[in-house]
């Protein structure tokens, strides 16, 4: 009962608290305020697509938030003198970096903790050196402005991000890298022993992986009209939480970008209907910081830990 209960968790979590924030604050229900929460959403859900490959492969990658800050950053100092061909080159510049830090983690044996965490430290250290503070976009805008429309009531940010994920399902969906990633995920030795070229999988992960970054990094200066190296600094832990209450396993191999479209909208729920419902925003983290241990606790296979005890 419980595994086939279990994949739709998460569609009623956020069905629960849909209805409950409705029940506290009626209006939260609008068409307008829905909008805005598709907006809201665009960027964690682009973080999290990309978070999500990683985590299918039992990697984690803590630098998207940091690069997504500094691609901001890049497109805002340079897209007024060299023009829009900077953001195609902001964006194949995340995607190098991505695969570096693929490349030291397959080929070094180092773990993508610590390959991204030393990321995160390195990225947001360049971002800082380059622009101390916020920089607006002087001109230049209308390569990303299109960004910031909005058509039939649906955000484009949010339109452009949901395409992201749905183009990157359906290419896991059809080609065999999708079973060749959830295979490394529940067991890369025996990949290896299958003749999966794993270090090159991984190295491809991290590289969308820094692909979506950048897309983040270019949708937020769209949105803020500037760059900024804290741009996207509580953003982090939201996009990982969206991809566990999803029911991606860190454990890798189990979990998929449908279900992580149910947890990003879920974390967008929240962050607006904390503030909706009159509670102090402080108290986000906590929430995420639970949620993310609780999806962990319900998505890990404790036979296996016993097995191995």
């Amino acid at each position: 009962m419980r595994r086939a209960i279990r994949p739709f968790f998460p569609l009623g979590v956020l069905l629960a608290l849909v209805a409950t924030v409705g029940t506290v604050e009626p209006s939260f229900l609008s068409l307008d305020n829905l909008s805005l929460l598709a907006g809201e959403s665009s960027v964690i859900l682009l973080l999290a697509t990309g978070q999500t490959l990683v985590l299918l492969l039992g990697g984690i990658d803590l630098s998207m938030a940091a690069l997504a800050a500094l691609v901001s950053v890049w497109i805002a100092l340079t897209l007024p003198t060299l023009g829009a061909g900077v953001v195609l080159g902001a964006l194949a510049l995340s995607s190098l970096l991505g695969a570096a830090q693929g490349f030291l983690h397959a080929r070094a044996q180092l773990p993508s903790v610590i390959v991204t965490l030393a990321g995160l430290g390195l990225w947001s250290g360049i971002a800082l050196a380059i622009a101390h503070t916020s920089v607006p976009i002087s001109a230049g805008y209308s390569a990303i402005g299109w960004l910031d429309g909005n058509s039939f009531g649906v955000p484009h940010a949010f339109a452009f991000a949901a395409t992201a994920l749905g183009v990157l399902a359906t290419l896991m969906h059809r080609l065999p890298l999708g079973r060749t990633v959830y295979a490394i995920g529940l067991n890369p030795k025996v990949a290896i022993l299958s003749g999966i070229r794993v270090g090159r999988v991984k190295i491809f992960a991290f590289a969308v992986s820094g692909l979506f970054s950048g897309l983040a990094g270019m949708t937020m200066a769209a949105r803020t009209y500037s760059g900024s190296p804290s741009i996207a600094d509580s953003l982090l832990l939201p996009s990982i939480t969206a991809v566990l209450i999803g029911g991606t396993a860190m454990t890798g191999g189990v979990g998929g970008f449908a279900r992580t479209l149910i947890g990003v909208l879920t974390v967008t729920v929240l962050r607006i209907g904390i503030a909706a419902i009159g509670i102090d925003p402080a108290y986000e983290p906590i929430v995420y910081g639970v949620l993310a241990v609780a999806a962990v606790a319900l998505n890990t296979d404790r036979s296996t830990l016993f097995a191995v005890k």
